[in-house]
């Protein structure tokens, strides 16, 4: 308890002063500069460290993580033009960079722009890096991450993309198409076509329907989107070697003292050039509910997520290990609008072979998030 309340005691000191927005006059227009961090404690005990042939070792980890390091500029130049930067760090891997946006919007009008350059394509709710946790939970939906039982079949949703963007606005109402070259982040390419240039002359595209606005006595963000293109993989170096299409729906209502969402994605893929009648569908979603009592917040999610519904039922046994839930518990203290520090539990249910027993993986976090993107 007492190095709890030490880490606590250093999270807040530390999240305080960084709880600051900035945004300055340049003489082209103006611009805002904006950040999102996360710096997690997370904890996991050793668990089956004697096993049987029937159990699974849990080697457990008592970590401090950098996560979701993400510094972003924007701005307009007169009163047509929009541009944005916005560059994410992962500390865990060397402080490898990825660039999320690069775009210049031509407003057309006021309801319509153009959008050209890497953007981060409407999908999930939350997809999107900074909204990823969704209230300020410690750990991403499993339909977006993936989980123990993950074992490389999660199929990405896409993110941040190279193309060219059609947005139209009116009344909280959004429309959007993106057109985008093939390559999905999250699939391992073959042919030596990297992310940053996606030079993939196969396209894909992606439309979005969305709503955000005021409801009653909150807001209300609400999507529902389709993508589909032709992508590499990693079995092959032949081009355009699967198909890799998807849909979902979302929504998130946020009130002063409330709030509920529930998200659902479906996905399939198809090895069309590179295994003869393999595809499988995936899908996942999540359920969040909480309530806010003046600066604390308290809330459940539950995610569940399908890796494999294969064609064939029992390939090599997968049927027995496709499925995860979790049930993610939290408490959070709002230091301000921008601020949060908070303390959570993860039960994690991974489905387990007949006749095995996994061990204990359960998780509990410390999450202090600054969030002024």
């Amino acid at each position: 308890m007492k190095r709890l309340m030490v880490i606590l005691a250093i999270a807040t000191l530390l999240a305080i002063p960084v709880g600051l927005y900035a945004q300055v006059e340049a003489g082209a227009g103006s611009i805002k500069i904006g950040a999102h961090i996360d710096t997690t404690y997370r904890y996991s005990a050793e668990d089956n460290n004697d096993p049987d042939v029937d159990e699974v070792y849990g080697a457990g980890y008592d970590t401090f993580n950098a996560e979701n390091v993400i510094l972003g500029l924007s701005g307009k130049v007169g009163d047509k033009v929009l541009w944005k930067i916005t560059e994410a760090f992962d500390l865990n891997t060397g402080g490898v960079a990825t660039l999320l946006d690069a775009n210049v919007e031509w407003k057309i009008i006021d309801q319509l722009g153009l959008i050209v350059g890497r953007q981060l394509v409407p999908t999930a709710l939350a997809n999107v890096p900074h909204m990823m946790k969704v209230h300020y939970l410690a750990n991403v939906p499993l339909m977006i991450s993936g989980g123990y039982n993950n074992l490389g079949w999660l199929l990405p949703l896409p993110t941040y993309q190279t193309g060219l963007g059609i947005d139209v606005n009116f009344s909280g109402l959004n429309l959007n198409y993106t057109i985008y070259n093939g390559e999905l982040a999250g699939v391992a390419p073959a042919g030596g076509n990297d992310l940053l240039t996606e030079n993939d002359k196969s396209k894909g595209g992606n439309i979005a329907v969305g709503y955000s606005g005021e409801l009653g006595p909150g807001k209300l963000a609400a999507r529902a989107y389709y993508f589909s293109e032709e992508s590499d993989t990693n079995f092959t170096p032949e081009p355009d070697s699967s198909h890799i299409a998807g849909w979902g729906l979302g929504a998130l209502y946020n009130a002063d003292n409330f709030f509920v969402g529930a998200e659902y994605v479906n996905k399939s893929i198809d090895f069309e050039k590179t295994i003869d009648d393999l595809n499988y569908d995936q899908y996942g979603w999540y359920g969040l509910i909480g309530g806010r009592f003046s600066s604390i917040e308290v809330l459940l999610r539950y995610d569940f997520i399908d890796y494999t519904s294969l064609n064939d039922d029992d390939i090599n046994g997968v049927e027995d290990v496709d499925t995860e839930q979790w049930w993610n518990f939290g408490v959070n203290y709002l230091i301000n609008d921008n601020t949060t520090i908070g303390v959570g539990y993860v039960w994690k249910i991974p489905e387990e072979p007949d006749g095995i027993d996994y061990p204990n993986v359960d998780e509990f976090v410390i999450n202090v998030e600054l969030d002024i993107l």
